[in-house]
Parts: C-alpha cells; structure tokens; sequence
C-alpha cells in the first residue's frame, strides 16, 4: 500500500532541495512509527554515510548538508550534544520540533501530595442576652431596703410587717394552731442572731504567684556536630515516612521498587563475575542507570535499602564509601587451610590488646610466619584503628581492595570484624605473600583517597637474596628449612633462618589441643629456639621475650604483651624470671612434658632415618 506523505516545501537551490527532500525520505523511513509530532533525530554523521553511498564523496558532502538542511529550518531543528555530536531533528508532520511542556499541574501526585487549605473557622455565636430583670435582686413587698452581701439589715417595720405577714398566714392554717408569741420568738431569735454592721466584709488577699521562667533554647551553632546528627538520625530513624540505610536518609515515597525477577537478576549477575560487586556496578550493568542522571543518588540509595531488607540472599560487605553487596553460594576469599571460627579462636588474644594511638595515614607492618602460611592480617590494636569500622549494625565483615603498584596487580580480601569471644582478621593474602614477600617480610600499607575500601601496599624492593627459611611440608606435616628467592627488605629478628633456629628442622606442628594452650605454645617455643643453660636430662632453656616472639607466632598468633603474660603468671611455675638479666625468663619443663619431648625427638630422629632410606 503506497503512504501519501505531508506536503512540504524545501528552500534553497535546486541542489539544496533536492538534498533536504532526501534527508526527509530518510526521516520518514526512521521514524514510520513515531506519532507525527515526536522528533525524529539523526546524527550528521549517520547522514553522511547514508546520502554518501548514493552520491559520492563524504568529505564534501558533510558543508552541501548542512547549508540544504540550514535553509530550512523550518522543517529541520540543529542540536549539538555536550559531547559534540551534531544532530538534526524533524517530525513526520513536516515541521521541526517543539518541545512540549508537560502539565503537571493537575496529576494524581500533586493532588494526593499537596494539603488542603483548612476551611475558615466559623463565626462566633452570640449567646442570648439576658434581661435586665434577672440582674436585680428580688424585692418582697413591705420590705423597703435591700439585703447587702455580708450585711443583714435591722430595719424595725421590716421586721414588724414580716410578723404581721406570718401572723396572719398562721390564723388562716386549719390544721395547725401556731401561737403569736412562738412566732414573736422565732423572729426576736432571727434579730439577735444576725450580726448588725456598718463595715463591709472583707474580701480575701488576693497572692500573684510569679510565673515560672522558661530557659531559652540554645543556639543551633552552639550544638556540637556530633549531638545533632545523633538527634536528627534517632528522629527519622523513628519516623515511618523515611527509610535510612547506614547513616542516608530517604523519603520513603521516593525509594524505587524491586520485583523478584529485579532480585533474581542481581544475584545471578554476582554468580557469574564470582565476586562480590558495588552498587554502581549493579545500577549501570543490569539496569541502565548512568552517573549523570539526576536521580541516581536515589536509585543507589533504593538498590542499598532493598538489599539490605533480603538477608537471605544477599550480605552486605562494604563500607560507607564502597557499597559491595555478596549473595549465596559465592566462594569465599582466602585460605581454606583453615576455618574461620577456627583462625577467630586463634586471634582471640587480641580482643584484649591496647588501642593504639590514631594512625596516620599508612602503617607499617611486618609479616609473621602464621600469617604468612594462611595469608592473614591481624586487627590488632593498631590496624583495629586504620581500618574502617562496621557500616551496618549487624555487619560481620567487609571486602576491601588492596593494589600493589610494584607488581600492577590488585586483589580482594575480606575483612572479619571481631565478635565478644573471637577475633578480627583479614583474609585473601595468600598468593601476594607467597610471590612476593617471606616471612619477617615489612611492608607498609596505605590509605586511597576518598575511598575507604581500598588501600595500598608497599614494600622495599631489594637485590636477589637467597636463603634457607623455614617452611611447611604439608605431605610430611614437618616443618622444615628450604632455599628460598627473597626480593624484598625483610627484619633479621623476625627471620626463621637454618642458622639462627636449626632445632626447628623437622618438628612436628602442635595438634589443635596443645595450640589452643598459650603456656604449651610458649614451652614449645623455648624447646625449639631457646639456649639450654640446664643438663641434658633435666634441660633448662633461656630466652628472652622478644627472641621468643618469631618462634611463638609459628603455632599461633601471639603479641608481646599476651607473651610476657603468660611468662609471668604464676599459674605457670614452669617460667620464671632471671634475677641476674632483667626481661630474661628460664623455662623448666615438666616431668610429663620432658617424656613428651624425648617421643617426640625419637619419632623426629625415625621420620629423619625413613627420609634418607627414601632419598637412597
């Protein structure tokens, strides 16, 4: 069926019209079904490609366009974008463009939204007025002067005529005899009865009680920052008409809805990346939303509220600044060497650690051999401080972003805050540690700026240094020593060289039973590093606290203070003090740890001999 079109008349050349009537043809066939007043928008380009493969050269096509299309702006509207990209627009009518302002002066929302005006109070009603005869006392007839509050008068024919008056009313009763001079009596009784004076009586002081004076409110400025969030936060966390997530706050009308087909949609897009993702991540890739739109803040906030009422499904893992959302079935991050209660059990010592002074903004740590092995940061009373504290009340951990300059390489690492009766760690070290840095390792960590989810690692980069460092043979479950490519400035002190501790060479790991034991641990570790001052068979071992430290943090984590505890408590007589060198300590084992120790150096002596047969 052939469309008729609207007749439309193009100014110009020839040439001109002839260019401008197939630029509309080409407007027409784009928009056929547009409604015949909503703008049909070509970019210039676009054009050029189209009209250049009917007529030739784009170069000098690109002026002849514009000068047929600038003749007839009637029919053609020109617009540049922000990002410099020129467009036409038309309609099917024939005619450029209006924009058409949309009325929203009488939609469902400004009605239901908007309050009405309160009627007018009405008018007072006049109450009826009263006579005047109501006002006046009454007046008897043969009384001649009126009866004063307070004041009886004493006039005699008053008194005489109201005698006469019950006199006669007594004669005209039948049925009861009253005697004259019972009621002469009763009146003379009345007479002295009633007081007779001149003054008025005298009204009662009136007291003016003072009212009471109300304190004016202080000033909005003199109100410590602090104490007005908390108030402002308590007053709409208790009001229904907003919704708050984390400290942000929303009008519960403006937040966006989500179906279950939106949510199903969000945790199968965090499956497939296998990684817990951002807010902005989530908003940009599953629902088109970009950064420049107007309501984008309150589309963030909407996604991070729906979220966070689905605990089922999804965990929040973020920070203030960095909202990263996890959900079900996603792998953990970091060792599984080890479980988490188990690793929380083992940081417990450092629930009781000092808070240090405020961090600035790096901090420098050096890295432990339990670290090292399990790929952990422990939060102890320094980098408890650095790192950022639980977004939500109820979160349990947070996944942070560390990068490695040196090496171009970033990775995730969870966070696990501390509980009442396990400590905080964070997980997700273990390939940088085990290609990059050793243990005694010292390396430095830093904060990004406007970002409290990522941080930054530095270490000292040094010459290729080779040497032999205890490690683990998981096949054999012994520790021993292996040569080992060191690139980075590591502490001599905290280094577990060959030549520094050779008794650590083939040594059994403690059992799950004997690390949960600090003074076993301890014990384990004068056995193991110390100087024996003692005989063979009733040995005696010498160290100091600080010497002690690296072979210590083998089993468990231990700091110096949770160290020097157990060596001088004395719920352990097998440590004590040397009274000759101060901070020095002797260590006796016990009967039952001294057969202990023979077992195990002849199972170390036969798992030595089952070695070399194997090596033969």
């Amino acid at each position: 069926m052939q469309q008729t079109g609207p007749m439309v008349t193009f100014e110009g050349t020839d040439e001109e019209r002839q260019l401008a009537e197939q630029v509309f043809r080409v407007a027409r066939f784009h928009g056929r079904l547009f409604a015949a007043t909503a703008p049909i928008r070509l970019k210039r380009d676009d054009l050029i490609q189209v009209l250049a493969g009917r007529d030739g050269d784009p170069a000098a096509l690109g002026p002849a366009l514009d000068a047929a299309l600038g003749r007839n702006p009637a029919v053609f509207a020109r617009h540049e974008t922000a990002d410099g990209v020129i467009e036409y627009a038309t309609t099917l009518a024939g005619r450029a463009p209006v924009e058409e302002q949309e009325d929203l002066a009488h939609t469902f929302k400004v009605r239901l939204m908007t309050p009405v005006a309160a009627a007018p109070p009405p008018p007072p009603r006049l109450a009826p007025r009263i006579s005047d005869a109501w006002t006046r006392p009454p007046v008897f007839d043969g009384v001649t002067e009126e009866v004063e509050p307070g004041k009886l008068a004493a006039d005699q024919d008053g008194l005489d005529a109201l005698a006469e008056i019950a006199a006669t009313e007594a004669e005209a009763a039948t049925d009861t005899a009253v005697d004259a001079g019972e009621v002469e009596r009763a009146i003379a009784a009345l007479r002295d009865a009633a007081p007779v004076t001149d003054q008025p009586a005298a009204e009662p002081a009136v007291v003016a009680v003072p009212e009471p004076e109300t304190a004016a409110p202080p000033p909005l400025s003199a109100v410590p920052p602090d104490a007005l969030r908390a108030a402002l936060a308590a007053r709409l966390a208790a009001d229904d008409r907003f919704a708050h997530f984390g400290d942000r706050y929303l009008s519960e009308d403006q937040v966006d809805r989500y179906s279950r087909g939106d949510l199903r949609r969000i945790r199968e897009f965090i499956l497939e990346e296998t990684v817990p993702l951002a807010d902005d991540t989530l908003l940009q890739s599953l629902f088109g939303r970009r950064p420049n739109d107007p309501s984008y803040e309150a589309a963030r906030f909407s996604i991070n509220y729906r979220l966070a009422r689905e605990r089922r499904e999804f965990e929040f893992v973020g920070t203030g600044q960095s909202r990263l959302w996890s959900t079900t079935g996603l792998a953990p991050i970091g060792t599984t060497a080890r479980k988490a209660s188990e690793l929380g059990t083992d940081f417990r010592s450092l629930l009781d650690e000092p808070a240090a002074a405020a961090p600035g903004a790096t901090v420098t740590h050096i890295l432990t051999f339990y670290e090292w092995v399990y790929g952990l940061l422990p939060l102890d009373g320094l980098l408890r401080q650095f790192f950022p504290d639980p977004y939500l009340d109820d979160q349990k951990s947070a996944v942070l972003r560390f990068e490695v300059p040196q090496l171009f390489v970033s990775f995730l690492a969870e966070l696990r805050y501390p509980t009442a009766n396990r400590g905080g760690y964070l997980v997700g070290f273990d390939e940088f540690y085990r290609e990059s840095l050793a243990p005694g390792a010292v390396f430095t960590i830093e904060r990004a700026p406007d970002n409290d989810g990522q941080y930054v690692i530095r270490y000292a980069a040094t010459a290729q240094n080779e040497q032999r460092l205890l490690q683990i043979d998981e096949r054999r479950n012994r520790y021993v020593f292996r040569p080992q490519s060191l690139y980075c400035q590591v502490n001599p002190d905290w280094t577990l060289s060959e030549d520094r501790y050779p008794r650590l060479a083939g040594a059994k790991p403690l059992d799950e039973r004997e690390r949960r034991r600090p003074e076993i641990v301890a014990g384990m570790a004068f056995e193991r590093g110390a100087e024996n001052v003692g005989a063979k068979a009733a040995p005696r071992y010498w160290s100091t606290p600080e010497d002690l430290l690296p072979v210590v943090n083998i089993e468990r984590p231990f700091s110096l203070r949770a160290l020097r505890e157990v060596l001088e408590s004395p719920q352990f007589p097998q440590f004590s003090a040397d009274p000759d060198t101060e901070g020095a300590f002797f260590y006796e084992p016990p009967a039952k740890a001294q057969g202990a120790s023979k077992k195990r150096a002849a199972a170390r002596d036969a798992d030595e001999a089952d070695d070399i047969d194997d090596e033969e």
